[in-house]
């Protein structure tokens, strides 16, 4: 065994072990009392055979010939490879397509550096690298105890050239956040801001904005509405700090087991939460009342109605616009009314056409509909220029949302605007706001709408946007 000679004052004398440091013999010199890692033995095939191979290869030599000459295996062969990220065929050994030559191998002076290739870097790496303690290293990374400059110096380096990163996860735990946000969203077929009938690209705008200012990730759930029995673990596994929900169903079940494990919880475009839930929306009752009093102002008093009833909005806005009908003294048609509270699901298609087709049918007893959403009202006025009903001088027809494509379909949607961007934003600072200790009662918003008149309800002379 070589003589031990301390990197530190040189001396060679009294080099006592003193346990392994990351797999390597650790000494202790009686000099100057410091400790460091002795010279590791250098095992394996000496770099000069490797490299003998490498050009063997490099001039066209098959691996079952270059293994002859060098006096190794083929599958040692495959390994040096392997270890260079380079992909060999095992028939002939010509190379495939877009792969590295041997002559390219990364074998060098740090052929043996504690940095092992296929393994992620880890704080021993560092440390055994920059000669100094586990615990020096993680002090330097969490700017605690003391150092002198040379010591943070020699760890820097260390740390850049190894590119050695903390482990998140780690850091989540001993500091109790992991500074992401969760986001439970639907309808990501379509994210364009500027086309479609989806609502789900302004909201997620909204909340990135926030998250992209107050330094926070987001994790983006995109489940859809089904769930299996255990779902809510997802959100439970110690990855985010709170979670953002977009439109759940009504009585969500994932949603109220995961309130009761004590994560913060905002949901957004719903009021229908459990009591330890924050949400953001907009006033869906008093939109309702807005619509009515427009259709009332302009002539039409047969109004009827059009709408699902499986979450919170839809439930709200079939409640107002039965408020504002009682409110006028006028009654509705029921008859619609039965088939449009039949979908209990948002993937049933089928019962959502088949209302509309019936509201159709009904239509000579009607002189106005407001429908629950833009692309059913975009849906029911194609419905309607089939059958030779005009819109808006046989029938009026309003929507809800104010998406990108109202503004287009059939000359222009008449709607409610809901602030999707806003609700995005605000849902986040609350979440934040929960997160920090806020009492849930403060974290409880409701934000103004807007009707946007269009030719759908007055026609396309008399409009105003």
């Amino acid at each position: 065994m070589p003589e031990q000679i301390c990197p530190r004052c040189g001396s060679h004398t009294h080099q006592v072990k003193a346990g392994l440091n990351n797999g390597g013999q650790q000494y202790q010199c009686s000099s100057c009392r410091r400790r460091y890692v002795g010279e590791r033995e250098q095992r394996g095939h000496p770099l000069s055979l490797k490299q003998q191979a490498a050009t063997l290869r490099a001039d066209g030599h098959t691996l079952k010939q270059i293994a002859g000459i060098v006096g190794v295996t083929v599958r040692t062969l495959h390994k040096w490879l392997k270890e260079a990220n380079v992909n060999e065929s095992k028939g002939d050994g010509q190379q495939h397509s877009g792969t590295t030559p041997m002559s390219s191998f990364p074998y060098g002076s740090d052929l043996n550096a504690q940095t092992p290739s296929k393994r992620r870097v880890t704080i021993q790496h560092v440390a055994a690298q920059a000669d100094v303690a586990v615990s020096t290293v993680s002090n330097y990374l969490n700017g605690k105890g003391r150092m002198s400059a040379a010591t943070r110096i020699r760890i820097k380096e260390t740390i850049d050239t190894l590119r050695f990163t903390p482990s998140g996860l780690t850091r989540a735990i001993r500091q109790g956040c992991t500074r992401i946000l969760g986001v439970q969203s639907f309808g990501m077929l379509d994210l364009d801001e500027g086309v479609g009938y989806s609502i789900i690209p302004p909201i997620l705008t909204g909340i990135n904005r926030v998250a992209d200012r107050e330094g926070r990730d987001i994790l983006l759930h995109t489940s859809g509405f089904q769930w299996d029995q255990d779902g809510g673990r997802r959100f439970l596994d110690g990855h985010i700090d709170g979670l953002l929900w977009v439109a759940p169903v009504l009585r969500e079940r994932v949603l109220e087991s995961t309130a009761e494990a004590g994560l913060p919880i905002v949901c957004a475009l719903s009021r229908h939460v459990p009591r330890n839930v924050g949400y953001v929306n907009t006033d869906n009752i008093g939109a309702m009342r807005t619509v009515v009093e427009h259709l009332l102002s302009i002539g039409r008093r047969r109004i009827g109605y059009y709408g699902p009833l499986y979450s919170s909005n839809y439930v709200d806005r079939y409640k107002g616009f039965r408020l504002a009908m009682s409110d006028a003294g006028l009654a509705f048609d029921r008859a619609p009314m039965k088939v449009a509270l039949g979908p209990k699901s948002p993937w049933d298609l089928a019962t959502f056409e088949q209302g509309a087709r019936c509201l159709v049918d009904m239509s000579s007893r009607l002189d106005a509909v407001v429908l629950s959403s833009d692309g059913v009202a975009a849906f029911t006025m194609e419905l309607l220029r089939k059958r030779g009903i005009r819109v808006p001088d046989d029938i009026a027809v309003v929507g809800f949302d104010d998406v990108p494509d109202a503004a287009r379909a059939g000359g222009g949607i008449t709607t409610i605007r809901q602030p999707f961007r806003k609700i995005g934003e605000v849902a986040a600072e609350r979440l934040l706001a929960l997160i920090e200790g806020a009492p849930v009662s403060e974290c409880r918003i409701t934000l103004p709408t807007e009707l946007i008149v269009r030719a759908s309800t007055v026609g396309p002379d008399t409009f105003t946007r």
